[in-house]
């Protein structure tokens, strides 16, 4: 489980950065957004996949 969201930051740290070299700013933005929904998709991944108790994180 470790190993996924080290590899999710890794990428994503590599996609932010490739994303410096993208020029038209509408895709650059895109791309960040992208990242970021990735990363909180692994984040949501991790905390269900530990068993954090669903009904605290709705309450």
């Amino acid at each position: 489980m470790l190993v996924i969201l080290a590899l999710a930051i890794v990428v994503a740290g590599f996609c932010l950065w490739i994303v410096r070299f993208v020029a038209h700013p509408t895709v650059r933005t895109l791309l960040r957004v992208f990242v970021g929904l990735c990363l909180a998709a692994a984040v949501a991944f991790l905390v269900l996949a530990s068993g954090f108790p669903i009904a605290l994180l709705v309450s």
